[in-house]
């Protein structure tokens, strides 16, 4: 369609597209929504602010278009020379500002649908593209970006000021209150600036890569940004704390706050993005568009959203079903049932049963492990009968004989979006199995793989609708097993009589398992979405010696999120009931960064094992990596110096020395077999550790697990009377003189107690930069002191684990139990004072 200035012309198409709705029981449904079409790419599109019936666009056209929805008319105010990178209209509607890569940004009146002025962004280096503009609240300011970013007086249409970056600039956004302009730049870097006294106040890393987009919240609270790599980034305005990030696993061009800030809009190739905002829950994914959709905005009103892309076209789409839609993960019911076969009669009474009785089952042994009656939720209707979905095969029964699970799932899965939930698909197939005959069930979940491999919300478990693998006790625990990996338990073999064993009778959960679901998305409702990386490190040596008598896998393991659970998989032998991978033990986190050991003698009787750490945060998100290790005959040769014989020698051989201080006798820590282990053994350890590098090796937590400050600076006076000269001693005072550092805090610091919420019982973690008199008080949240921790006087040095942070017992000065709330301690150091706040739940 030919579109022209002089003759607005009608543009509205109605178009039947599928939408996918990730939160509403029918997750997949047609939605006519209006589209029209340009006559290039479309990279930018906004709403009047004053009048949702009118629109402005650019792109790759160059001509800048008013589109009236209300009479499907069309008008080009005027042309770039080039792509219209962004369009902005002001407060009051009057005014339309445009910047192209024409090195030219341009002003339109909108009334009157004529061109006011053409201006240069020209920095020192000369005219420079312009990839943003906006207009300030109160119109009077209207902000340019390019090379660095410009402000200009809209009455005047003079430049007041430039705010340097150094580099292009993408992306503007002023607060509402036009106190604060955000800019995002092609580094990745997000800055906000004061914008009377022209300085920055903050700055954020936005992106690995370049920042395309920045919005603030209507109401001023949050501000969001986005770029290449995909994660949208949110931070709180009041303390400019990150608040959380939405991963959409795609390049964001374009993000957009609905009115009344509840709804962040992304972009993405082919589809918008709907996500609640204080969950981080993603509500919806709109398809339509053919390619990348470059740009989003919410109409004035918020019930509507208009998109643009690269095939040409602009879509406003219907947003009003997505503000009611479910937050809360649960388990949905599937029946499948092949084109040839009947429904059972009775089968929604069995499944009712059946799903009711697991979800007991859960809660049982949820109390039995001390986190009370938690368990799963499944789907019912608005009177509380269970909700069970009919699919139809598209097959025959036979068809469904074999890749039962690959087959069923791909039907299913075209209806419904299996990244959210947790499915149960129970499949009335006359074998009376999933796949082989005596295979009663297959369950897991997906996995995202980008810097990290992030395990999907969703999950599947997959039965047979009759037989001995669906009937009575035998058919509860099969399903309760399958449901299980959908929760992201793996098999766990260390007993029969655990559920994700194949034990002959499996009854009760492990305690790996329990605390895994403590904090299991099915089994927290209110559980955000929001999911900061989780940065694991290896750090035994990937080799280790032929037939060993043991074998030390350690870990560190970051997550800001908060470490819930580690566990160790590990493949499984010819002595288990089934093939693949295990779980070998799991160890609990409660911090944000720790350093985990597993021991495993097993390993060394195989030449190469692939194991697999699996870590869950507090928030419930969940990530594996896997690591290959492998026997190596080289390690055979025996170096003293390597004091527990695990191939290397490191700061835990340093270690070893020291908590074997005064043996006498044959002892591997006695490195030069003198009889007795002293500072002489230390010394030859530490300078064993320096031979090939400059520096000492890198340190971490776990590896001066029970050293103090106190006990290395004893060392290290011990090592300075020895007053020698050789090359090793010198490199072992240095690496002395470095562990001490690392005990020894910068800063004195408070630091988030753990477990937390908890019941009864909780360990508060500090650090002190200098020995001090160390005092906490406890209390209510109304302000009364409930209770005086009085911890004496403390050397320097961290105070994190349960053996040295402060301990309450969730008891008040007279010994009682307080009951369930929020509660607040504050650490007391001389005149320091900070307060943090935790949460007992009964």
């Amino acid at each position: 369609m030919l579109i022209s200035a002089a003759h607005p012309m009608s543009f509205k198409y109605l178009f039947l597209t599928l939408t996918i709705l990730l939160t509403l029981p029918l997750t997949i449904f047609a939605q006519e929504h209006t589209y029209f079409r340009d006559r290039g790419s479309v990279k930018t599109v906004v709403y009047s602010p004053v009048d949702s019936s009118v629109v402005a666009s650019g792109g790759g056209s160059r001509a800048v278009n008013l589109w009236n929805l209300k009479n499907d008319t069309v008008t080009t105010l005027g042309h770039h020379a080039d792509v219209v990178n962004s369009i902005a209209f002001s407060p009051d509607g009057q005014l339309l500002a445009s910047g192209g890569d024409d090195y030219a940004f341009k002003l339109w009146d909108v009334p009157r649908k004529r061109h006011i002025a053409t201006l240069d962004h020209i920095n020192n280096r000369g005219r420079s593209q312009v990839k943003a503009v906006t207009f300030s609240p109160n119109g009077t300011l209207l902000a340019t970006a390019g090379l660095d970013v410009k402000l200009w007086d809209v009455h005047t249409r003079k430049e007041i000021t430039t705010l340097e970056h150094g580099r292009w600039v993408f992306a503007l956004a002023f607060s509402p209150d036009g106190q604060f302009l955000a800019t995002g730049d092609e580094a990745g870097q997000v800055n906000v600036w004061d914008v009377q006294r022209r300085q920055i106040i903050v700055q954020f890393k936005g992106d690995a890569r370049f920042v395309h987009t920045i919005k603030f919240s209507p109401d001023g609270k949050v501000l969001a940004g986005a770029g290449y790599e995909g994660n949208i980034k949110l931070w709180k305005v009041q303390s400019w704390e990150r608040l959380g990030k939405l991963s959409s696993h795609a390049t964001a061009y374009t993000i957009s706050f609905s009115p009344d800030s509840k709804i962040l809009a992304s972009t993405g190739n082919e589809f918008v993005n709907l996500w609640q905002v204080d969950s981080g829950e993603k509500i919806a994914t709109l398809i339509g568009h053919a390619g990348w959709v470059n740009t989003v905005a919410f109409s004035p009103n918020g019930s509507a959203l208009i998109s643009g892309g690269d095939d040409a076209t602009l879509r406003i789409w219907d947003v009003t079903p997505y503000r009611s839609a479910l937050e809360e993960d649960m388990v949905r019911i599937i029946y499948f049932l092949p084109r040839d076969r009947s429904m059972q009669p009775d089968i929604w009474n069995k499944l009712d049963t059946l799903i009711r009785d697991v979800q007991s089952f859960y809660a049982d042994q949820m109390e039995r492990n001390g986190f009370g009656r938690k368990t799963f939720t499944f789907e019912t209707d608005e009177n509380g009968e269970t909700l069970i979905y009919r699919v139809d095969g598209q097959f025959t029964d036979w068809h469904y004989h074999s890749g039962t699970q690959d087959k069923v799932y791909v039907e299913v899965a075209s209806q419904f979006d299996m990244e959210k939930h947790a499915y149960l698909i129970v499949v009335d197939i006359s074998s009376e199995a999933i796949e082989e005959e005596n295979t009663c069930g297959v369950g897991g979940g997906h996995w995202f793989e980008g810097e990290t491999i992030i395990r999907t919300r969703g999950g599947y478990a997959v039965i047979p609708a009759s037989g001995r693998c669906f009937d009575g006790v035998v058919g509860a625990s099969v399903t309760a097993h399958e449901i299980g990996h959908a929760f992201g338990l793996e098999h766990d073999f260390r007993d029969d009589t655990y559920i994700m064993s194949y034990g002959a009778a499996p009854n009760r959960l492990s305690k790996c398992a329990a605390g895994w679901l403590n904090v299991n998305r099915f089994f927290n409702t209110d559980q955000t979405a929001f999911n900061e990386p989780t940065t694991i490190q290896m750090l035994t040596p990937s080799s280790y010696h032929p037939n060993a008598e043991n074998l030390t896998l350690r870990f560190e393991v970051t997550d800001v999120d908060g470490i819930h659970q580690v566990q160790l998989l590990v493949p499984t032998t010819e002595e288990d009931p089934a093939s693949g991978i295990k779980l070998h033990s799991c160890s609990d986190g409660h911090a944000q960064s720790s350093s985990f050991e597993f021991e495993t003698p097993t390993l060394t009787a195989y030449e190469i094992n692939t194991i697999t750490l699996l870590v869950i945060d507090g928030h419930g998100n969940i990530t594996r990596q896997k690591h290959t290790l492998r026997a190596d005959d080289t390690l055979i040769t025996q170096n003293p110096m390597d004091v527990n014989s695990d191939g290397v020698v490191n700061i835990r051989d340093l270690v070893l020395v020291a908590s074997n201080f005064g043996q006498t006798g044959q002892n591997s820590a006695d490195v030069n077999n003198d009889g007795v282990v002293n500072i002489s053994d230390l010394i030859l350890v530490a300078g064993a550790l320096g031979e090939d590098a400059a520096t000492a090796p890198t340190l971490h937590p776990s590896d001066l697990k029970g050293l103090t400050a106190a006990e290395i600076q004893q060392l290290l006076t011990q090592a300075r009377q020895m007053a020698l000269t050789d090359p090793t001693y010198l490199r072992g005072v240095r690496v002395l003189e470095q562990l001490l550092a690392h005990l020894l805090p910068k800063k004195t610091a408070l630091l988030p107690n753990y477990p937390n919420p908890f019941n009864p019982e909780t360990w508060i973690p500090y650090q002190l930069a200098k020995p001090a008199d160390v005092t906490l008080h406890i209390y209510a949240v109304n302000g009364t002191l409930v209770r005086t921790l009085a911890l004496g006087h403390r050397p320097a040095g961290m105070y994190h684990n349960k053996n040295r942070a402060a301990y309450w017992d969730s008891r008040n000065e007279l010994g009682e139990t307080v009951a369930s709330g929020v509660y607040f301690y504050t650490l007391k150091v001389g005149n320091f004072t900070v307060t943090r706040k935790m949460l007992i739940q009964k």
